[in-house]
């Protein structure tokens, strides 16, 4: 399985291009098109779980913002493309999961991966959820390519001791570094007066994808100039 991402960075498609019998993961409504001879089938879980099984990992998801099924795409007897594309307007980026390693992203970040990447909902902490920034992020485990998305163009940081992200602009972190929620700089006044949300205080080696616009800003921009319902 191999993709390839065009339109970047504003409009960004990701292009899978799957082998005879391979077959792509994919978040709900994220679909654009697909050859005539893949076929598409709509799950809660993977395709040995049991009923139980995927109505749990389908709750999870929900929990975490995703939606509660995955469509999976295979290619019957020949090779054939699908193609994605998130919600928001911006850049994608194709990451190599190894076994020995673990993704951490945002949950409106992911868009599709191989058949043997596991998604795991992992909520960031109640701290970052009260405190309006959605903070909820998905684990991913196992072997094999995983494509998520950024809101406007995306980042990658190597971090190398400490660094210091606004919750709402980030991506996607390696399993080396930790992050530990807090207040910017300045204590409870500059949080309150400074225009500053929560931000993250991370810490170790590794990868760090950050977006340059924030999407829960934005909305509240956009919400602020729509017309007010009628009663």
């Amino acid at each position: 399985m191999k993709f390839d991402i065009q339109y970047r960075p504003a409009f960004a498609l990701a292009i899978a291009k799957l082998d005879a019998g391979e077959t792509v993961i994919a978040e709900a409504g994220a679909l654009v098109s697909m050859d005539s001879h893949v076929t598409m089938e709509t799950s809660a879980g993977k395709k040995d779980d049991s009923l139980m099984g995927s109505l749990f990992k389908g709750l999870k998801r929900m929990v975490a913002g995703e939606s509660f099924f995955q469509n999976r795409f295979t290619a019957k007897g020949q090779a054939g493309e699908v193609t994605f594309a998130p919600t928001h307007a911006g850049d994608i980026e194709v990451y190599t999961l190894e076994s020995s390693k673990t993704l951490y992203l945002q949950s409106s970040s992911y868009v599709c991966s191989g058949e043997d990447v596991k998604i795991d909902p992992k909520w960031g902490g109640a701290k970052s959820f009260f405190g309006g920034e959605g903070l909820v992020m998905l684990k991913a485990t196992g072997s094999g390519p995983i494509v998520f998305n950024s809101f406007g163009g995306i980042k990658l940081v190597e971090v190398d001791g400490k660094f210091t992200v606004d919750t709402g602009h980030i991506v996607a972190f390696e399993d080396g570094i930790q992050f530990k929620v807090g207040k910017f700089g300045g204590g409870w006044w500059s949080f309150l007066l400074g225009g500053e949300g929560l931000v993250c205080n991370f810490t170790g080696k590794g990868k760090l994808w950050v977006q340059t616009r924030n999407p829960q800003a934005f909305g509240q921009l956009i919400g602020q100039k729509l017309p007010p319902r009628q009663a």
